[in-house]
């Protein structure tokens, strides 16, 4: 930098100086590669001390309460008047949370516990607050909400899904209006008047898909309107009318974001960019090349002419399958391809020897749908790029779709960055603390329960096969339906939910499915899941965020117990499963079923899969106990989640190439 240039302005991680960010998290993160990570903040620290910010709320507790319901909007609309005159908002916390906390019991019966505050002084400092299921997140959602929509910039709340989102503006909805502030619910695929209004309320919510994807919308909007002439800027601007380039945007800045279930959007979704498409037609979109390439793979060898589908790698044609396919044995009769005929057969045999019905996606309507890997619902928006969709569609029979180009694309993680500030909450953060804070420079905060946690943790038990652990399954939720005890259980796939389903029928238990074929009564299927004897069958983490209700029968029989039916590819994900039970101080328990036949341990760990299967068992199937194949379980486990965190940096340093490349020229 030159000696005259202008001094760059610190980015708002650089102005991260709070004791937590500097001695709190090297705990968390604990262990040595996490520390190389954490390039934390020099110089001098002003003093955010969470002891005298609390009391700073409890101090003004007595007066708030003696006010009414317009004095108190009153005393809000002073604390916005404070801001726009230039007084820094750091000042204005306290104030502003004592403010909610108080118009909260008002309006909605309910007032923040101290972990609560603690969570929200956390995140008002750009952090991600861990707080345990059932601690009352969305209560902490309404204290940072409305101290950073103070400044009148806007600020978007991101959830994981359109439930969650509905559900939490309906919540928060009269809280704001008695605190003069306006809150909306962002419409999804509607641009124009709607969007533009949700996006000029104080507080907007909405998925974090759909930020991103009214980000990229802009983005193109503004690439569709050549520089206004100077004449038409000024007779816009006497009209009152916007400027050209923001006429028919829908965004007004990137200011403030609060992301609900943080680790879902910014970690479990970042391996996926946005992608707005546009399907194009002409001579090299016809079917006939995908449903050739099915036949070319189906009469292909394994190891000889393509690579077998190990450890989550992709299959690859070898050198001899390259040469086998470009011969005279499969003639191929066109002229004009979009991609080398090569990745036809390479998506044909992805589409057969990966690609699951009931595990990838479903069929709905005569088309392919993904399914949300991590949350078990249906992704009809969704497809897959470069040919593999189609491929998809061919290996079941299905009409072919044209092909999409991309008109759009932003990788997650580098559209979360573009906010000036960001924050989040959680159950499951700190095994993540260290990718949080390299790629977005987000502390993690644990904060404690409000109650002791009651929960109990039992053994997890291991099986030799996928039917010897189903059938203990269903001894075990036998045995609790008998005593009363709600049962919820968590499974990786689909398909392993409805193996479970049918021998729950043949023994003649009842209880509920839900997976992606039921998606719209999600929630209702959920907040049932707690009454007396139920047992429930979730896909994943369906139903993530909503309240699971226990009645005193219910917790006099044990609390709610869960069952995870296999690891997943993320140690978060098993803790937001098992995280269900013993909410808020409530008795509760969960256990871990595992088999030979998991999907973690057969393509993280085959040898070891293979060593299990055949390994001494009792009648029923278990292997004896012992520490032995948990540890293996895990190990595999934290293979997978070293593949995704790689996948996620590649698509992160490649995002960043192309924006880098875009800005040169």
């Amino acid at each position: 930098m030159s000696a005259t240039a202008p001094a760059r302005k610190p980015r708002r991680w650089e102005t991260l100086r709070d004791q937590y960010a500097l001695d709190g998290y090297l705990h968390a993160l604990g262990h040595q590669a996490a520390r190389r990570l954490l390039p934390l903040p020099t110089g001098d620290r002003p003093h955010w001390d969470d002891r005298t910010k609390l009391a700073a709320i409890h101090s003004l507790a007595d007066e708030f309460a003696r006010l009414d319901l317009d004095q108190l909007r009153a005393r809000s609309l002073a604390l916005r008047d404070q801001i726009q005159a230039g007084r820094g908002l750091g000042d204005l916390v306290a104030p502003a949370f004592a403010l909610v906390r108080e118009t909260s019991r008002r309006i909605l019966g309910l007032y923040h516990y101290d972990v609560q505050l603690l969570a929200g002084l956390a995140m008002c400092r750009g952090g991600i607050a861990e707080m345990a299921t059932g601690e009352g997140k969305t209560l902490v959602q309404s204290l940072v909400a409305y101290t950073w929509a103070l400044p009148g910039r806007g600020v978007h709340v991101a959830t994981a899904n359109s439930y969650l989102a509905e559900r939490d503006q309906e919540f928060s909805r009269d809280l704001f209006a008695a605190l003069g502030l306006t809150s909306a619910l962002l419409p999804e695929k509607t641009p124009g008047p709607a969007k533009r209004a949700a996006y000029a309320a104080d507080v907007t919510f909405g998925t974090g898909t759909e930020f991103g994807f009214d980000y990229l919308r802009d983005q193109l909007e503004r690439f569709r309107h050549d520089r206004p002439r100077l004449g038409e800027r000024f007779a816009r601007a006497a009209l009152g009318q916007p400027p050209v380039e923001r006429a028919g945007l829908s965004q007004r800045e990137l200011a403030y974001a609060i992301l609900d279930e943080a680790d879902s959007i910014l970690i479990d979704e970042a391996t996926t960019p946005l992608v707005i498409s546009r399907k194009e037609e002409g001579p090299h979109r016809q079917p006939a090349p995908f449903l050739v390439a099915r036949a070319v793979a189906e009469a292909l060898a394994e190891g000889t002419d393509y690579t077998p589908p190990v450890s989550g790698r992709p299959v690859r044609l070898t050198e001899a399958g390259r040469e086998r396919i470009a011969g005279g044995e499969f003639p191929v009769p066109w002229q004009e391809l979009r991609r080398p005929w090569h990745r036809y057969v390479e998506n044909a045999l992805q589409a057969r020897l990966r690609f699951q019905l009931d595990v990838h996606y479903v069929i709905q309507d005569g088309k392919a749908v993904i399914v949300d890997e991590f949350t078990g619902r249906a992704r009809p928006e969704s497809s897959w790029k470069d040919g593999l969709h189609q491929a998809v569609e061919a290996k079941e029979g299905l009409t072919i779709q044209s092909e999409s180009d991309s008109a759009a694309s932003i990788s997650r993680q580098r559209f979360y960055r573009l906010y000036e500030n960001v924050c989040g909450m959680t159950g499951t953060a700190i095994d993540s603390a260290g990718e949080f804070w390299e790629v977005f420079r987000l502390p993690v905060v644990p904060i404690p329960r409000n109650k002791p946690d009651r929960g109990a943790v039992l053994p997890t038990r291991v099986f030799v096969s996928e039917q010897a652990k189903l059938w203990a399954v269903v001894r075990d939720i036998a045995d609790r339906r008998h005593r009363g005890q709600p049962v919820l259980v968590g499974t990786r796939t689909i398909g392993n939910s409805e193996k479970l389903s049918a021998l729950l029928t043949a023994s003649g238990i009842p209880h509920r499915l839900l997976n992606a074929r039921q998606d719209a009564e999600e929630a209702a299927i959920v907040s049932a899941a707690g009454t007396p004897g139920s047992v429930t069958i979730a896909t994943n983490m369906a139903g993530r965020g909503t309240h699971i209700t226990l009645g005193p029968e219910a917790l006099e029989a044990g609390g709610l117990h869960v069952i995870a039916l296999e690891i997943e590819e993320s140690r978060r994900i098993d803790r937001q499963l098992t995280g269900r039970a013993a909410r808020q101080g409530q008795p509760g328990s969960s256990q871990v079923f595992l088999s030979a036949d998991d999907f973690v341990i057969r393509h993280y760990a085959a040898a070891e899969a293979e060593r299990l299967a055949a390994s001494r068992s009792d009648d029923h199937g278990e292997v004896l106990p012992t520490g032995r194949w948990p540890e293996i379980f895990r190990r595999a486990q934290f293979r997978a989640e070293k593949t995704r965190y790689e996948a996620r940096q590649g698509l992160l340093r490649h995002d960043d190439w192309l924006s880098e490349t875009k800005r040169r020229l």
